[in-house]
């Protein structure tokens, strides 16, 4: 299972801030914990700091009794979201905006 949403990160990296769009993408791949993040689309670079993107987060990164209430709440959209900023842990500041879903692999 994993959970997809649309993400705003406004970052704080003076390192990242000077990097192409390719690398950038890198970037926020590895900000999320645990390399859960395996999918990006839609990436946008808003500004040296500011970017917008699609993620997909792996949940199986979790403790099993945590991805188990996860995945029975398929429609909180809240914990999903909570759970995209909580796996953020890059130099800047990730905000989940819009609704995230649950999908299966």
């Amino acid at each position: 299972m994993f959970v997809e949403g649309d993400v705003e990160i406004k970052i704080k990296d003076r390192t990242a801030m000077g990097l192409d769009e390719h690398n950038l993408k890198l970037w926020v791949q590895r900000s999320f914990k645990d390399m859960c993040c395996y999918r990006i689309s839609g990436f946008t670079k808003v500004s040296d700091r500011l970017v917008k993107a699609t993620v997909a987060l792996k949940t199986d990164v979790l403790p099993t009794n945590d991805r188990h209430m996860l995945e029975s709440h398929p429609n909180d959209v809240g914990a999903l979201r909570t759970f995209i900023e909580r796996m953020f842990e890059g130099k800047g500041v990730c905000r989940a905006t819009g609704d995230a879903t649950l999908r299966a692999n």
